[in-house]
């Protein structure tokens, strides 16, 4: 088994010379016949590098060809890939590489030249960079390789390892409750069965059909965008960055079938689309997905409206691999994130574990061919979140049905304080680490409070260490210098420790924050 067989070389002998991919900023085709022969030079330079089976191979790419490139190339020679956020900054690169011990990475070159050579020397196990778009200003430094290279200097022939379908595959980092993210690994076996299971009943696809997706490839998104339109054989388009004015501009030109993104982004598009009806030729669009964060089932319904198209609402995690629940095709249901998937199951737990009567509120555990491995390098997680296959969500919800595999799910609330923000997951734990880094911040307690667009921002409530003052816009600027965008904080209130309310044992009181938030924005 393999998945690089199965969604690319399988198609460049069946379908050699279909699209399989356009490059939408620069317009750049690939047939299956050219992926495949791009994907094996890749391949040979990895192995060229010392690159073996199950050593990682770090991803810090956009959303461009070269990321599905640099992936399958990885998958074939059967290394495990580490993708991560490229809004990533020093401090949150460094954790991912270190502990999963990366041995090469492909970077983009400017967020290479900005945030990976100047920290060369704390990345121990860092042995080569390939280098994506772009030249530097300067002499090569030693460790770099030029992304070209590898498709100019390697054989362009290789067949994919069989390797067993419980093989690693891929560790994406989430974040978590402790304020260190966590490796999830999934197998071969796991995005397989899923990227088969999206294409067949989630977003059912077509070889003729065109895809294009907001998400960032580097997010579990992946496994519902780009490995299921691989694996049909029809035609993924890259969108570097989502902008909704690009997305209906590429819809247009290549007559596109599937859009697939978060709430937020939906949101962008009816607003982008309202404003310029006849600018955009979106007759094509007929099938639409939406997953990252709640959605509102308002939204849901202006959706299948405004764009003539059905519309699904699935709910997963990165531990699932994707989908574990969604609506079906032409019967969205406003509200609910559908039921279970072929071969999923749920059940809502109390806080020791036992099922809870349907309708009733409890934490929410799923079960199905998705489920991770295991954290990597970390058993205590492992044997915290998995229980005899199921994996607890921490997310509190309740379900209508008769069984764990025939009810609708409904999503409540967040067991833990995670936050989203635009799709994006946000522990606000580990902001705090970061921020607690700040020379003159003496403790920090971030929140996520309401944004019109993006669902939710997060705010930090600053104490600083006596004697220092200190700016919003200097904490700003900071915070985005030294974490993604999206994680730093966008609102900076100061206050005191007397100020923050905090249980009889000291503890902070993070819900009574959100209540005087709520109370702000009502006054407001």
């Amino acid at each position: 088994m393999n998945l690089s067989y199965e969604c690319v070389e399988n198609n460049a002998s069946r379908i050699p010379t279909r699209l399989a991919m356009i490059d939408g900023e620069r317009g750049t085709t690939f047939t299956y016949s050219e992926m495949n022969s791009q994907v094996n030079s890749v391949a040979n330079g990895l192995i060229s590098m010392g690159i073996k089976e199950n050593d990682r191979v770090a991803i810090y790419l956009r959303n461009v060809p070269e990321f599905l490139v640099a992936f399958m190339a990885i998958s074939k020679i059967g290394a495990i890939a580490v993708p991560f956020n490229i809004m990533l900054k020093k401090m949150e690169i460094e954790y991912i590489l270190n502990h999963s011990e990366s041995r090469v990475i492909f970077g983009m070159a400017e967020e290479t030249e900005e945030s990976i050579l100047p920290n060369l020397g704390a990345l121990p196990k860092l042995e080569k960079i390939i280098i994506v778009r772009g030249q530097p200003n300067r002499e090569w430094n030693s460790i770099e390789t030029p992304y070209e290279d590898l498709l100019a200097n390697n054989s362009d022939k290789f067949n994919a390892l069989d390797l067993p379908g419980d093989h690693g595959l891929s560790i994406l980092y989430t974040s978590g409750t402790t304020g260190k993210p966590k490796g999830v690994l999934s197998t071969h076996e796991s995005w397989l069965s899923q990227a088969i299971l999206n294409a067949g009943f989630v977003v059912p696809m077509a070889e003729e059909d065109g895809i294009i997706t907001g998400a960032p490839l580097f997010h579990v998104y992946v496994v519902l965008t780009a490995f299921p339109t691989l694996y049909t054989g029809a035609c993924f388009v890259t969108l570097e960055r989502f902008f909704p004015v690009t997305t209906l501009e590429l819809i247009t030109k290549h007559k596109l079938t599937h859009f697939m993104g978060t709430p937020t982004m939906w949101a962008y598009l009816i607003e982008e689309y309202a404003k310029n009806p006849a600018k955009y030729d979106i007759s094509s669009l007929r099938l639409g997905q939406a997953a990252g964060s709640s959605f509102p089932a308002e939204l849901g319904r202006q959706i299948e409206k405004v764009f003539n198209i059905d519309l699904v609402e699935c709910y997963g995690a990165t531990e699932s691999s994707s989908t574990v629940t969604h609506t079906r095709v032409g019967h969205f249901v406003p509200g609910s994130s559908g039921w279970p998937a072929r071969g999923w199951a749920i059940k809502i737990v109390d806080d020791d574990g036992n099922e809870v009567p349907f309708g009733e509120v409890g934490e929410l555990w799923i079960k199905g061919p998705g489920v991770l491995k295991h954290y990597w390098n970390d058993p205590v997680n492992t044997a915290a979140k998995i229980h005899d296959g199921w994996w607890k969500s921490g997310d509190l919800a309740y379900v209508e049905g008769q069984s764990q595999t025939d009810c609708a799910l409904h999503i409540v609330d967040r067991k833990d304080d995670m936050l989203v923000c635009g799709g994006y997951n946000i522990y606000p734990s580990e902001v705090e680490g970061y921020l607690a880094q700040h020379p003159k911040i003496l403790q920090s307690v971030v929140i996520g409070i309401p944004d019109r667009l993006k669902g939710e921002i997060p705010k930090a409530f600053v104490v600083l260490s006596p004697g220092q003052t200190c700016t919003e816009q200097e904490m700003i600027k900071w915070s985005k210098e030294n974490m993604a965008a999206y994680k730093a904080p966008r609102v900076f209130e100061f206050t005191t420790m007397d100020e923050l309310p905090k249980t009889a044992t000291g503890k902070i009181l993070k819900r009574e924050l959100k209540r005087m938030e709520m109370e702000k924005s009502k006054v407001a």
